[in-house]
């Protein structure tokens, strides 16, 4: 087993990454090593880069979309979701989520286990200045502690492949598992990025009769064509009404069955609310960190008859359907295409930066580039 890994390290919020070394400990029973293939670079990971999200300890190995090589296994036999004994060299993703108790009111009363309190999430949670260190994927290696959820990769899937679902796959199936989401539906899609794809892709696998997207970079407006949406709106190059009247001609002057957030920006909760058609759905899901508040009408929320739903994280099931999806239709999907830029992990910082300008639709780190 290797003796040391090198890994990016955010020392405080704003600060430039550092790369630092760190010892890697034992295995212990139901641990492992895994060697990481790609990381990727979620727009989450810059918000913690400049300190938006509470609870978060620095210093940070950020990352928490990791995929890669199982490098070693602890002196006890560890298994993935399906029971099959995970082994050296096995190709493997895993649930950032961990520690969730399932034992709390949240797990087991309310039924809400991302809002355990006791979960933990690699990348975001996980302090590296305590045992075992290597809890983030901007690393050569992360260790995989007891409990952690593991799903091996299809053999027909690449890395590229698999980091294009990224965090985003798994919330956007949370998004449309808690929506009303059925064969037939007019659905609109604020925002093109990786979450606002994921969830195209899978309006279009359930069989919409319409999907709308809307952004306002014209590479991701392409894509979202390949990933299933039936119509484009540029949201640079159209006023609200217009976007509002498209959305009306493609469904028969009703307006969308649902609209579903994908941006980020709080603004858009004003205009899916103006969009979505009487007695509609709309299910937000882009608003992880607090982008600050924005002024929306109750009346008309409550007059259009709306049944809003709100998503937070994901379960381990929304990662183990999201591989399930990506397997059985990676040959109708281009979802390696998404990978637009790479790094090295000298360049993690360069990384971040360009996914602060919104430059890449998804960005990897490859540590050992």
């Amino acid at each position: 087993m290797p003796k040391k890994a090198r890994a990016a390290v955010v020392p405080e919020p704003n600060a430039d990454l550092e790369i630092r070394e760190y010892e890697i400990p034992e295995l212990v029973s139901g641990s492992a090593l895994l060697k990481v293939a790609n990381v990727g670079v979620c727009g989450t990971d810059v918000h913690l880069w400049h300190g938006k999200l509470s609870g978060v300890p620095y210093p940070l190995i950020l990352g928490h979309e990791v995929v890669g090589t199982i490098a070693e296994v602890g002196p006890t036999e560890v298994t993935n979701i399906d029971g099959d004994t995970i082994k050296k060299g096995d190709r493997v993703v895993f649930h950032d989520v961990t520690k969730t108790c399932y034992s709390c009111w949240h797990c087991l009363i309310a039924k809400n286990p991302t809002k355990c309190p006791n979960r933990e999430v690699y990348g975001i949670t996980r302090n590296p200045e305590k045992w075992p260190h290597l809890l983030g994927g901007y690393a050569e290696y992360v260790y995989l502690t007891p409990g952690t959820h593991i799903v091996k990769l299809p053999n027909h899937v690449s890395f590229d492949g698999a980091s294009a679902l990224g965090c985003a796959m798994p919330t956007a199936v949370h998004t449309v598992n808690r929506s009303p989401m059925k064969f037939g539906k007019n659905v609109v899609v604020q925002g093109a990025g990786p979450v606002g794809l994921m969830i195209t892709i899978l309006a279009s696998i359930s069989g919409a009769s319409t999907i709308v997207s809307i952004d306002q970079a014209e590479n991701r407006l392409k894509l979202a064509k390949k990933f299933g949406a039936t119509h484009t709106l540029d949201l640079s190059a159209t006023s609200l009404e217009e976007r509002i009247q498209f959305t009306r001609n493609v469904t028969q002057d009703h307006g969308p069955d649902i609209v579903y957030e994908a941006t980020g920006n709080p603004l858009a909760i004003r205009e899916g609310i103006l969009l979505v058609r009487e007695g509609g759905a709309y299910s937000i899901c882009g608003q992880y960190t607090d982008g600050g508040d924005v002024e929306i009408n109750p009346h008309l929320m409550n007059r259009k008859h709306l049944d809003v739903r709100t998503v937070w994280g994901s379960e381990t099931k929304h990662l183990y359907e999201a591989i399930r999806v990506l397997s059985s239709h990676y040959d109708r999907f281009p979802f390696e295409e998404l990978v637009t830029h790479t790094f090295s992990l000298d360049e993690a910082q360069e990384a971040l930066e360009t996914q602060e300008r919104r430059e890449s639709v998804k960005a990897v780190i490859k540590p050992w580039d």
